[in-house]
């Protein structure tokens, strides 16, 4: 009896130090909170979202970000220049949440934001919901001065639900959503990869123009895709002509590979995807039956390609293929106040976290876009549905 006492004890003393060390941990957080939300946190936030929309220049961020840390490495190398059209932007609501000191000269917290957009075009409103952990350094401390070392984006939960969604309703297809260090995202896994094909205009002219991706999309009558290759894009931003190799379910619509080092990403009549950069020659031995071409090639047989174009941070678009054959299709948001963008490095290791053996990286910025079952998942161009394009890659109803 005396030893169960004398446990019993013991516990009851652990009990309490655990709860006295939690309510210390609590303490702590909320004087953080009270101390730094709206005078490091807010701040820091309302400036990367202002940088998204060309607002504030991104060498005028070193109140808040440290210098040459990974954040400032991010927002100098973000592909900017986005929000023409912008009318006018506000802030409708900031929390924040998880603050935890790291050490006497750092802490940590989640920072959530909705920005509204107002574009002249259209005068459309749209809500950017900013979501992210920041990480502070003290620089100065008879200044009590912090700054921003380091970000990643968070998951959001309107686009979590949506990819579940998309799931439930759409056989054989699976979609997730992805975050890094200055993105969120969408991949779409299509389990059969025949399904997979590229759709076309129907004349190649700058005069006629491209069509939107839904238009692409309801032209096949099919279930869904992405956008595709590089086009010719003059001041009309017509979109009618191809750049590269097109290929279209066996038909040779475009044999143009004088641009060095552009990547043709195809697939075959056994429906393997093939990336690389192949001559003329060597793709009519190969018997394309779909293929588009853009650069550059991300993994090649499981490893990571060697890119030597400069890094930056945009909307990505990129199509890969795992070992069970499964089509790997990524849409990379960016250019936004809540997603600044992935550089290729990025997307190869999202790739590669998804068990691709070849995948390619496909045009970009304002012609990323993804289109589903009657819904746009994503379009770099915002007030419209996608750029206009001469081809995509398609997913057929099963």
């Amino acid at each position: 009896m005396k030893k169960i006492a004398i446990l019993l004890m013991t516990l009851i003393i652990l009990l309490a130090a655990a709860c006295a060390a939690e309510s210390e941990t609590q303490d702590e957080a909320a004087l953080l909170k009270e101390e730094y939300e709206q005078s490091v946190a807010f701040k820091t936030a309302q400036t990367l979202c202002n940088v998204g929309i060309d607002k504030v220049s991104k060498n005028g961020c070193q109140n808040v970000i440290k210098y040459n840390s990974t954040a400032w490495n991010i927002v100098t190398k973000f592909d900017s220049h986005w929000f023409p059209d912008t009318l006018r932007s506000e802030f409708v609501s900031m929390t924040s949440d998880n603050w935890v000191k790291t050490s006497e000269t750092t802490f940590e917290c989640d920072v959530f934001v909705t920005q509204r957009v107002t574009f002249k075009r259209r005068t459309q409103v749209t809500n950017y919901p900013f979501a992210s952990h920041m990480c502070f350094e003290q620089t100065d401390k008879r200044k009590d001065t912090w700054l921003l070392t380091d970000f990643y984006s968070l998951p959001v939960e309107a686009e979590v639900e949506r990819a579940k969604r998309f799931t439930e309703e759409n056989e054989g297809l699976t979609m997730y959503t992805v975050e890094g260090k200055s993105f969120r995202g969408y991949m779409l896994v299509i389990d059969d990869p025949s399904r997979v094909f590229v759709g076309t205009i129907d004349q190649f002219s700058s005069t006629v123009g491209g069509m939107f991706l839904d238009k692409l999309v309801a032209k096949y009558d099919a279930l869904g895709g992405i956008n595709g290759g590089g086009f010719e894009d003059d001041k009309s931003k017509s979109g009618g002509v191809p750049l590269g190799y097109m290929v279209s379910e066996g038909k040779y619509l475009s044999r143009n590979l004088q641009r060095q080092g552009w990547v043709v990403m195809g697939f075959t009549p056994d429906d393997v995807l093939h990336v690389g950069v192949y001559s003329n020659d060597e793709l009519e031995q190969m018997n394309m039956r779909d293929a588009l071409s853009f650069y550059p090639a991300l993994i090649i047989n499981g490893e990571k390609t060697r890119i030597t174009q400069e890094l930056r941070y945009s909307a990505r678009t990129a199509i890969g293929q795992d070992a069970d054959g499964r089509v790997l299709m990524l849409v990379v948001q960016g250019r936004q106040p809540d997603s600044f963008g992935a550089s290729f490095e990025n997307l190869q290791d999202v790739m590669l976290a998804f068990g691709a053996v070849n995948a390619g990286n496909l045009d970009g910025g304002h012609s990323s876009a993804m289109w589903l079952a009657d819904e746009c998942v994503y379009s770099g161009y915002p007030i419209e549905v996608s750029r206009n394009m001469p081809g995509a890659f398609l997913i057929k109803k099963p």
